[in-house]
């Protein structure tokens, strides 16, 4: 019988998951907007939520092409196959024939077993370590994609009204479009000169629009 997975053990995999994921999507934002990491540092409650805001799609997309897989196999894969193995002496011959050819008639000793279990959990381990890299890579590319996109409108001046905030930087008003914030300091660029300027939270800054 196997033993259940430690609550403990499942929440900080499951945390550490989100915050690499989380981190690999900002740091690919922040590149590709050419914005300072320490001045826009997040807290953890940030990046944990943005780790799990950003995840939703992925994961929903999987469970349903998972789910769907499933469905598929047992219901329609699996029926077939069992039928077309019992309908005929033949068809059963071909599948002993095959397994023979694979697995052999000989009978593995305990040992034998024991190290290809190991060299399975290995290469799953593997594969798992494999797939986890992929989707830093996918994360981070898609907070590039994002930031350029961003990036892209504002220097065709197509900023949408609520993209935009007026902050108060050196007793000044500017309307800034707004790029992002982190746990202490915000940034946004200015429309007509592309600066980029940091202001602190405890600034204050508003998001403003014009009504037509």
């Amino acid at each position: 019988m196997r033993k259940p997975i430690d609550s403990a053990i499942f929440l900080g995999a499951c945390t550490a998951i989100l915050y690499s994921w989380s981190t690999a999507n900002y740091h690919g934002f922040l590149k590709a907007a050419s914005l300072d990491s320490d001045m826009m540092e997040r807290s953890f409650h940030q990046v944990i939520y943005g780790g799990l805001v950003i995840s939703f799609g992925p994961i929903l997309l999987m469970l349903l092409v998972v789910s769907l897989s499933l469905f598929f196999w047992s219901h329609a894969v699996l029926p077939s196959y069992i039928d077309w193995v019992r309908g005929s002496v033949k068809s059963k011959r071909r599948v002993i024939k095959i397994r023979r050819y694979w697995i052999g008639k000989r009978t593995a000793p305990s040992i034998e077993k024991q190290e290809k279990f190991r060299f399975n959990r290995v290469a799953l381990c593997s594969l798992a370590g494999v797939g986890f890299v992929l989707s830093l890579a996918y994360f981070e590319y898609k907070g590039y994609q994002q930031a350029n996109e961003v990036i892209y409108k504002h220097m065709a001046s197509n900023n949408s009204p609520g993209s935009m905030i007026a902050v108060l930087i050196n007793k000044s008003e500017k309307e800034l479009r707004y790029l992002g914030c982190g746990a202490k300091n915000c940034a946004g660029i200015e429309e007509n000169t592309n600066k980029v300027y940091y202001f602190t939270q405890s600034s204050g800054y508003s998001f403003t629009y014009t009504r037509d």
